[in-house]
């Protein structure tokens, strides 16, 4: 194995975050990592449309209203054209030759933002999500001569993170009818810790993918709050749900397929959430 590469694309926005690299039969744990990732933010866009939909005057009668929600905000991504090696293998390269720097394209900017309610048992609790992603012109770093190796972009300001391993992808975004294609890459190895940590380099979802790094994204507020006590916010939850094989045990989080980019909700919390107990709980009774 070559000496871990200190890395960052200072000029490109690399994103860190925290992730998993657990084995997959059917792809390397490098493209199990980045797809989770763009799972999870496919997820927390879908629940920030659910909740925003949720006003107080609409919470009897969201059906119809919410299933055009959903389908208005789709974020829709494909990922593929995969290439995962050695980080070694592109140290002396062009960096436009591995990631074509952005010229000010139109690109999705995702804010965060956190939500603080109270339960059923009134106690106070905060989530964690994300804006309606919203189309701005991106960044113009390609609009400079810059011909210079990825070794010398990416040895510079993070000297805290050792990467080893990359993952450079293809990445086609649809949104509001609107779509980007363009190549992303990722960056994988540890922290000064030890802990596994994985960089983005995308320069149209590049601020979402920060959002989501190592949020746990359970949507609290359609679960266990008044907010969620509603037939048709339970009917989309029920159509998310996700078998435990997509699961971490014992955590309550959201479960995820990298395959597909899907992410819901386990069936035991569902049915364990005090949302399902007053929708479903007080259908049965009737």
């Amino acid at each position: 194995m070559p000496p871990l590469l200190r890395v960052v694309l200072c000029c490109a926005g690399l994103l860190s975050s925290s992730a998993s690299f657990a084995a997959d039969n059917n792809m390397t744990p490098e493209e199990r990592t980045v797809r989770l990732a763009y799972a999870k933010l496919i997820f927390a866009v879908e629940v920030q449309t659910v909740e925003r939909s949720l006003h107080p005057a609409r919470r009897k009668s969201v059906a119809t209203p919410l299933q055009d929600a959903v389908q208005q905000n789709e974020l829709h991504i494909e990922l593929n054209g995969f290439k995962v090696g050695d980080i070694a293998e592109i140290a002396n390269r062009d960096i436009q030759d591995v990631f074509p720097l952005p010229h000010g394209e139109d690109a999705l900017f995702i804010g965060g933002v956190t939500y603080t309610f109270k339960d059923a048992d009134h106690k106070k609790i905060e989530e964690n999500s994300v804006q309606l992603p919203v189309w701005q012109p991106g960044p113009n770093v390609g609009k400079v001569d810059i011909h210079a190796t990825v070794a010398e972009m990416l040895a510079v300001n993070q000297p805290t993170d050792f990467f080893d391993r990359y993952a450079a992808y293809n990445v086609v975004v649809t949104f509001q009818g609107k779509s980007r294609k363009y190549r992303a890459l990722a960056l994988l190895g540890r922290d000064a810790k030890g802990a596994a940590e994985v960089s983005f380099t995308d320069s149209v979802l590049g601020t979402g993918l920060v959002e989501v790094k190592s949020v746990n994204l359970y949507p609290a507020v359609l679960m266990e709050s008044v907010e969620g006590q509603n037939p048709a916010v339970m009917d989309w939850l029920e159509s998310r749900q996700m078998p435990l094989t997509a699961c971490t045990p014992g955590t309550r989080d959201v479960c995820c397929d990298p395959a597909t980019l899907k992410c819901g909700i386990s069936t035991l919390d569902l049915k364990s959430s005090s949302a399902y107990a007053a929708v479903r709980g007080q259908a049965a009774g009737q």
